[in-house]
């Protein structure tokens, strides 16, 4: 049987992953001490491998290598980490810190809350703000944002179909004119 511990609110017993985009998480490069390599080459070895750290609480931080599990569980993270190089925990949305209607002491003190994207404001408990001057005002702010861009999120992608459309057609149009060029050249040989 699964054990489970922390706030009930998103725990889904078919799914037990639920949840989980609201955890702070950073990927990146970190070096792995090779034991066996080291007393081998009679030196200290190191391979570089990638690393997740995980926030599971305010207190506690799991840091090691990176599993199959954890690009399953958090993949907008580990895509956002490969495309950039930069994870920052959290970064699977917008961080704050590129919101303008965020202080640069803002964006600190939410991190200390463990709140890096506008996405994990939106979703904030209250309770978590209970505290902070001008929450409720951001918190609401963060949720209209999140919904504009998820009806936006259509549009983009029509936008991307259209982009696509438009390079095919040009790609056809070259081999068109390519294929009309070596017709007429074949045309005037037989004439």
């Amino acid at each position: 049987m699964q054990q489970f511990e922390g706030n009930l609110d998103h725990f889904n017993p078919n799914n037990p992953t639920a949840g989980d985009d609201r955890t702070p998480v950073q990927f990146y490069m970190g070096a792995w001490h090779d034991q066996s390599a080291s007393e081998r080459e009679g030196r200290p070895i190191y391979v570089d491998m990638e690393y997740i750290r995980i926030a599971t609480s305010k207190d506690a931080i799991i840091d090691r290598p990176i599993r199959d599990t954890d690009k399953q569980r958090w993949p907008h993270a580990y895509r956002n980490w490969k495309a950039t190089g930069v994870s920052e925990p959290g970064s699977s949305g917008t961080p704050l810190s590129a919101w303008p209607l965020m202080t640069r002491a803002q964006v600190e003190e939410y991190r200390y809350f463990k709140i890096y994207t506008i996405e994990q404001l939106a979703e904030a408990n209250d309770t978590t703000g209970q505290n902070i001057m001008g929450f409720q005002k951001l918190k609401t702010l963060a949720k209209a944002y999140s919904e504009l861009a998820k009806g936006q999120a259509p549009l983009l992608r029509l936008q991307a179909e259209v982009d696509d459309g438009k390079n095919q057609v040009a790609a056809l149009t070259d081999q068109v004119g390519k294929l009309t060029a070596a017709l007429e050249k074949m045309t005037a040989k037989g004439k």
